[in-house]
């Protein structure tokens, strides 16, 4: 009875809140159509239709959506706003907090309409089943309305109580293709003007407001806004072709690429000539390692058609030989790159021998030890500290990571890796791990369930740190994709830990 009673007056809550629909208020920014809508987690939505782009933020607990549609603009206002225009800020601020208000009332009684309708209907089908007395009626009737009415208002309290107005610092935008990444330089130049502003309504207004006026703005290059520099990562292509036009768009602009491994599925002939010649397009410069799925041959041949391709023993030619430094400079920055111990070496990619991961061996434990073992030594050995370290599998990564995270007085390191098909950036201690997912979303085969990862690096304009990092994500054929910026500079772990995770 008890589970019943919930049912329908969620039910009637929720049908409710759906039929309350959308309505447009004015700000000094111009219209905007709000619409507060179930969903779980709750957030803030914001998208701008001519421009197709938009941002979503994680503003509260409340299991709603507060969805904004720009409908029409004050060009010259908004223009004001993001120059910082106190009077028009506060007065916008003023607005939007009165339709937000009005707009989750709206929804409010809609729904304990909705909760009212329900505890009649449920009354009405108790009448019709017969065997109930009037006092279990109204008491029938009476539980499924308090229990929607109580809905409501727990949902109400728990929007106003949890808004977190710091959670616009770090949203998700979302774009189509090489349209996210220029939104995500114009989000750099935007963060500048706004942290000035102590309050975050105001400091996002701006933000908003410039990205509205300057989100036409063509696409930057290696140097962004504030001096610093940028790079793309991606890893495990897995010889998919068919996300490559899709890498292309995203991977649009004059900044290099770090491929961490993966390039092939198998590393076979036919992979070779799918994926080497496309590759060199991409970006300024590709700056590669192996993978526990790349074969020898496929490596050499990336080598030869341009892409630097660094190992364990120095920079891979196409004859298979490696010569020059370990460590090289790319943009300022001194990079490093790691062999896979489980790149093929044989002659068929194809044989079914093969051995794809550490567990597949007898020894596997041991081996995977003797790899970890191997990059520490690798590492100490090298002729100089790199700044970036690149090194295909997330285990291997997060193994030297944590281990030189010990050591008393180490350097900051960036590592990039890949290898588990996840986003993430971890921290251990000045050791920062970035991992940007599957740029082939899984390969051929898996790419009806995951999508293109890539992730956008920024650094420091005169130190070789890292001061975010933009986790993309795209559907591999309409490139419609999301983003979400994961600040690594000043994000310590929590005191009395060693390691954290800055991002899921």
């Amino acid at each position: 009875m008890v589970l019943a009673v919930l049912a329908v007056a969620l039910g009637g809550v929720l049908l409710g809140m759906r039929l309350a629909g959308s309505d447009t208020y004015s700000t000094a920014l111009g219209d905007v159509r709000l619409e507060v809508e179930p969903h779980w987690p709750g957030q803030v939505d914001a998208y701008v239709p001519i421009a197709d782009w938009g941002l979503r933020a994680a503003a509260f607990d409340a299991p709603v959506r507060l969805s904004a549609e720009v409908r029409s603009l004050n060009r010259s206002t908004v223009l004001k706003a993001a120059g910082g225009d106190a009077a028009i800020l506060a007065r916008t601020e003023r607005q939007l907090n009165d339709a937000a208000g009005s707009a989750i009332l709206r929804e409010a009684l809609f729904g304990v309409g909705g909760g009212v309708l329900a505890a009649l209907l449920a009354v009405l089908v108790l009448v019709a089943l017969g065997g109930r007395t009037r006092r279990q009626l109204v008491a029938a009737g009476v539980a499924v309305a308090l229990v929607g009415i109580g809905i409501v208002g727990v949902s109400v309290v728990l929007l106003r109580a949890t808004f977190d107005a710091d959670a616009f610092e770090r949203p998700r935008f979302y774009a189509n293709g090489a349209e996210l990444l220029q939104l995500l330089d114009v989000a750099t130049n935007a963060d500048a003007r706004a942290e000035q502003y102590r309050s975050k309504v105001q400091g996002t207004l701006v933000r908003l407001s410039s990205l509205l006026t300057d989100s036409d703005l063509g696409a930057g290059g290696f140097v962004d806004v504030k001096g610093g520099r940028r790079a793309l990562l991606a890893s495990d292509l897995h010889g998919n072709g068919l996300v490559i036009d899709s890498l292309k768009r995203l991977a649009k602009g004059d900044r290099p690429i770090f491929f961490v491994g993966d390039f092939g599925h198998q590393g076979s002939e036919a992979e070779i000539k799918l994926v080497a010649p496309q590759l060199r397009t991409l970006g300024s410069r590709v700056i590669a390692v192996s993978g526990n799925h790349d074969s020898s041959a496929l490596m050499e041949r990336l080598a030869e058609v341009g892409v630097t391709v660094l190992t364990s023993s120095g920079r891979l030619r196409a004859n298979g030989s490696a010569s020059g430094p370990q460590v090289i400079g790319v943009e300022g920055l001194r990079v490093a790159g790691f062999s896979d111990p489980l790149e093929w070496q044989g002659k068929d990619a194809d044989d079914p021998e093969r051995i794809f991961s550490f567990s597949e061996l007898d020894d596997g434990d041991s081996r995977r030890r003797e790899a970890e073992d191997g990059l520490v030594t690798w590492f100490d050995a090298l002729p100089e500290r790199p700044d970036v370290v690149l090194v295909h599998q997330n285990g291997l990564a997060q193994h030297l990571a944590s281990t030189l995270a010990e050591r008393p007085g180490v350097s900051p390191l960036i590592i990039l890796t890949g290898h588990d098909h996840k986003q993430h950036v971890d921290r251990h201690g000045p050791v920062v791990v970035v991992d940007a997912g599957s740029v082939g979303a899984g390969g051929v085969l898996g790419i009806g369930d995951e999508r293109v990862g890539l992730g956008d690096l920024h650094f420091a304009a005169n130190v070789p740190s890292l001061v975010a990092v933009d986790l993309i994500e795209a559907e591999p054929f309409t490139g419609g994709a999301s983003a979400q910026r994961v600040v690594v500079e000043d994000h310590e772990c929590p005191e009395g830990e060693a390691s954290c995770a800055l991002s899921p």
